[in-house]
């Protein structure tokens, strides 16, 4: 990988390179610092073996997996709430099967029925979200959005 020691690199500059990429800011200054070296030698260091385009492309990796654990655990809450939807609606179904509808007291019918409401439109919804033709990147791209919407004036 780009972020892996590279061919010709010295251990004390793969050191050094290893501390820019965990700074925040990164600076060559503050590699100077930590390793006790001259800041010559440091951008010499970083320029030769292409320290920015390698911490470049450690961040992007590091949003990609990011970013694909947020849409891992996306599919799995949508799984999640297809499952309970699906769940309160049996045990509706088994409980109204059980009973003796024609000496049923009339205050359990609206909880059997809201009961299986919820159910219902819990399950409809997570299965309109997982099949909207929508890749796991664009799901995870739009809860972005709306949690970024839901959150600007915090």
């Amino acid at each position: 990988m780009e972020w892996d020691r590279q061919s010709g690199e010295s251990y004390p500059a793969f050191e050094a390179f290893k501390i820019y990429l965990n700074l925040s800011p990164r600076t060559y200054q503050k590699v100077a610092d930590a390793v006790d070296k001259s800041l010559t030698l440091i951008k010499r260091w970083a320029k030769n073996h292409h320290w920015r385009d390698r911490a470049d492309a450690w961040d992007s990796e590091l949003q990609r997996k990011s970013m694909e654990k947020v849409a891992d655990e996306y599919a799995a809450m949508i799984a999640r709430h297809i499952n309970v939807g699906k769940l309160l609606q049996a045990k509706a179904a088994n409980a109204i099967s059980q009973m003796d509808l024609a000496n049923l007291p009339p205050k359990f019918l609206p909880a059997l029925a809201n009961m299986i409401k919820i159910g219902a439109q819990l399950e409809r919804n997570a299965r309109e979200l997982n099949n909207e033709g929508n890749t796991s990147e664009n799901l995870f791209a739009e809860t972005l959005n709306k949690i970024y919407e839901n959150h600007i004036d915090d």
